[in-house]
């Protein structure tokens, strides 16, 4: 734990009361509690190594195609294969688990998704878009694990799911979700993500994966809750309205019993509150119209805020015990 974890769990204790102001200005002694010049200079280091990284690697992308039509051939295909190999040659020069060394490969994962654009375009190879997602988080696979980073990981997970749903949508119109079979099947793929995610990153060394836990859990979670509310409603997803209930549960045991998660616990009470609305909408749906809607506005306003409360009293829990 850093001098700035060290002086954030200090404050947390006093504000719970655990410390008073005496045993607080004893602890200052030995440790600052406001951080210092080398605190901001890292912080402000990491984030234009950042931002420069994001904004080369766009400046790369957007100078091909500004200059598509004035450049040959062969000379788009070497500007974009030397920026692949100065940005591979940057990572493999730079310290190990340096930030230098995850930024390059971060570069590097972008350009080469504009590489084979730039091949796909050039040689008419005729593939679908799917097919370019999916080639470019294969390309990209050994250097997202080299480079531990978030952002890579981000980059990995993002391109997965594109290629993903590209090619549900090429088979059906998965944008209405009128398809059952489809909106499972994009389920099931999120919810391996989210065991890769939990599992499978800490031990592939990336620091502090909990963002990524985060998103694949929201990325599960939207198909799911649609699924489940569908379900509701129409027969032909009742299986999606049991799958809903099933990792709904097995989440739940999972993030609150063993992990006291609080963000994601919310993020499935709030999913929960969604479909259990649907199931009184249908229970009462013969009831008369103006009734029905009073009587859903107040339920969903009720559970809204329960459920707003309870987080807060499950957070103050979490806190009290880091």
């Amino acid at each position: 734990m850093d001098n700035l974890s060290q002086a954030d769990q200090l404050l947390k204790w006093t504000e719970q009361q655990q410390l008073n102001r005496q045993q607080l200005q004893q602890a200052t002694q030995r440790l600052a509690l406001q951080p210092a010049s080398a605190d901001w200079l890292r912080q402000a280091n990491r984030l234009l190594l950042f931002s420069a990284t994001v904004l080369l690697g766009c400046a790369l992308i957007f100078f091909f195609a500004y200059n598509w039509p004035l450049m040959p051939y062969l000379g788009k295909l070497a500007l974009a294969g030397a920026a692949v190999l100065l940005s591979g040659i940057v990572a493999v020069l730079s310290s190990h688990n340096g930030l230098a060394r995850r930024a390059a490969l971060f570069v590097c994962s972008i350009v080469s998704g504009a590489l084979l654009a730039l091949i796909g375009q050039t040689y008419q190879t005729g593939a679908d878009i799917w097919q370019l997602f999916t080639a470019w988080a294969a390309l990209i696979t050994p250097l997202v694990l080299l480079s531990k980073s978030r952002g890579s990981y981000l980059l990995w997970f993002v391109l997965l799911e594109l290629a993903l749903w590209r090619y549900l949508d090429s088979q059906s119109g998965f944008w209405l979700f009128d398809s059952a079979r489809q909106l499972q099947l994009f389920t099931l793929a999120n919810a391996v993500l989210l065991l890769f995610c939990e599992f499978a990153l800490p031990r592939l060394g990336v620091v502090k994966h909990k963002p990524l836990l985060w998103l694949a859990t929201l990325a599960l979670l939207l198909p799911l809750t649609i699924g489940g509310i569908i379900g509701v409603w129409e027969s032909r997803y009742q299986l999606n309205l049991l799958c809903y209930l099933l990792l709904a549960t097995a989440l739940t045991w999972w993030f609150w019993r063993l992990q006291r998660d609080v963000l994601i616990v919310a993020l499935l009470l709030f999913s929960g509150i969604a479909v259990s609305t649907a199931v009184l909408a249908q229970v009462l749906d013969s009831a008369d119209s103006f009734f029905l809607v009073n009587l859903l506005a107040m339920y969903v306003i009720g559970s809204s805020a329960g459920a707003a409360i309870w987080l807060k009293k499950l957070l103050q829990e979490a806190r009290h015990d880091q």
